[in-house]
C-alpha cells in the first residue's frame, strides 16, 4: 500500500477588477470554501491579470476597469455594445473580444493558467471564465471551469462552456434555460453571496452610528456609485445640501467616492448646511458597516451594493444604470424583491429621501426584512455543489 499522500485539489479563484462587483462575491465563495473544504482542497487566490507582472495580461485588466468607467460615463456605450452583441452571437463576439482586441494577452493567459496547474476554476468575471474554458479545450488544464454570475441575468458575454454557473435570480435560470446559448449549461440557484462582513452586521442601526462617529438619531442616507464614484454621486450630495438645508431635518449623508480620489477630494472640502452630518469616504473596507447604520440607499445599481442593502433591511433608490446588466438588477428590486425604488431625475429622488426622513412610516413598504441568518448561504451553497461533484 502506498504510503504517499493523498493530493488535494487546487481551488484557483481568478480575481479580476471590474468594479468590485465581481470581487466581493469571489472572495465570499473562496472563504466559503476554506472554511468547508480548507483540509481538503488547496486554495489559490490570484489576482489573474497582475500576478504574473506581464504587461500584456495587465493591459487586458486597464481595458476592462477603463470600459467599466466608460459606461459610466456613457451610457449608450454599453447599449451599443450589448446590441452589438445581440446581433452577432455571443460566443462569436467573447472570442472577437479575446483574440482580436486582447490577442496581445491571450497566449500569455492561456500559459498562465497551465502554470496554476488548476483542479478547479472558480470565476465571477466573464473574461477569466472565458480564458478556463478556453485552455480547457485546447488541452492546456484539466480542471472543473465553474462560476457565478453576480448578476440577475446570465448575458450573453458569460462561456456556456462552464461545468457550472450558478446566479442568484430564479427568474434569471428560468431565461437562461430556455435560451439556445445555456440549454446545456448546467445551472445553479442560490442566495446572492454575501460577503462575511454582511452576515456579522446584527446590532442596530444606532449602533453603527455610534461606532462610525455619526449621529444616531438622524436620518441617515447612504450614497454610493460605484467602485469609481461615477454616476449622479456628486450631483447627488449637492442637491442633498440645497433642499436638505431647506428643510432643516437633521440628515446624515454618507457619500463613498470609492477610487475617484479627485472627488473625495472634493468633498473632503466641503462644508454642509448646520442641520446635516456630511461623511465622505474614499476607498474604504467599512461598507457593510455603513450600510448597516443606514436608513436609506440611493445611488448606481450595483449588485453587490442593493444585495447587501437588501439583506440588511435598508430600501434602496437607484438613481442611475450604466448599462443593460444594471437595469437587470434595478428590476430585480425594483420588480421581483420589492424593496428598492428606480428614481433617475436626481430631484425627484433627493425630494422622495427627504419625504422618507420626514415622515418614516412612507418607507415602510420598501423595507425589506433583514434576510441575514434566515436563509442558506450561497457561497456555502456553491462550494457544496462543487465539490460534490469531484
Amino acid at each position: 500500500m502506498s504510503n504517499e499522500p493523498i493530493k488535494k485539489p487546487r481551488v484557483v479563484f481568478a480575481f479580476v477588477e471590474a468594479g468590485m462587483g465581481h470581487i466581493m462575491p469571489l472572495r465570499a465563495a473562496m472563504d466559503a470554501f476554506a472554511q468547508r473544504y480548507g483540509d481538503k482542497a488547496e486554495i489559490v487566490p490570484v489576482n489573474f491579470f497582475r500576478d504574473s507582472g506581464d504587461p500584456d495580461m495587465r493591459f487586458i485588466e486597464d481595458d476592462l476597469i477603463k470600459e467599466v468607467k466608460l459606461h459610466n460615463k456613457y451610457r449608450i456605450r454599453g447599449t451599443l455594445q450589448f446590441l452589438l452583441m445581440r446581433l452577432v452571437g455571443g460566443a462569436y463576439s467573447i472570442r472577437f473580444l479575446h483574440k482580436v482586441i486582447y490577442k496581445r494577452g491571450l497566449a500569455k493567459s492561456l500559459e498562465y493558467l497551465k502554470d496554476l496547474k488548476p483542479d478547479i476554476v472558480v470565476n465571477t468575471h466573464f473574461s477569466t471564465l472565458w480564458y478556463a474554458c478556453e485552455a480547457r479545450a485546447r488541452g492546456m488544464i484539466n480542471a472543473k471551469v465553474v462560476a457565478y454570475c453576480p448578476d440577475p441575468v446570465l448575458g450573453m458575454q458569460w462561456d456556456a462552456r462552464a461545468d457550472l454557473i450558478a446566479l442568484s435570480s430564479r427568474a434569471g435560470r428560468e431565461k437562461a434555460r430556455g435560451s439556445k446559448q445555456f440549454s446545456a449549461t448546467p445551472l445553479l440557484n442560490v442566495p446572492f453571496f454575501l460577503r462575511g462582513e454582511i452576515k456579522n452586521c446584527a446590532e442596530s442601526k444606532e449602533y453603527y452610528r455610534r461606532e462610525l462617529g455619526l449621529p444616531e438619531d438622524n436620518f441617515t442616507i447612504l450614497l454610493c456609485d460605484g467602485a469609481y464614484g461615477a454616476g449622479k454621486l456628486e450631483k447627488t450630495v449637492y442637491k442633498l445640501f440645497d433642499r436638505g438645508g431647506e428643510s432643516g431635518k437633521k440628515l446624515t449623508v454618507i457619500a463613498v467616492c470609492g477610487k475617484n480620489e479627485p472627488l473625495y477630494k472634493r468633498f473632503q472640502g466641503l462644508t454642509p448646511p448646520q442641520n446635516i452630518t456630511f461623511a465622505p469616504y474614499g476607498f474604504t473596507d467599512k461598507m457593510a458597516v455603513l450600510t448597516a447604520a443606514a436608513d436609506l440607499y440611493m445611488g448606481k445599481s450595483g449588485a453587490s451594493n442593493l444585495a447587501e442593502a437588501e439583506a440588511l433591511g435598508v430600501p434602496s433608490v437607484i438613481t442611475f444604470c450604466a448599462t443593460p446588466i444594471e437595469k437587470w438588477i434595478a428590476a430585480r428590486y425594483t420588480d421581483e424583491l420589492k424593496c428598492a425604488l428606480k428614481i433617475t431625475n436626481i430631484d425627484r429622488a433627493v425630494r422622495l429621501a427627504l419625504a422618507w426622513a420626514a415622515d418614516p412610516e412612507r418607507a415602510e413598504k420598501y423595507i425589506p426584512k433583514r434576510s441575514l441568518g434566515q436563509t442558506p448561504s450561497g457561497p456555502d451553497l456553491f462550494a457544496d455543489a462543487v465539490m460534490s461533484g469531484l
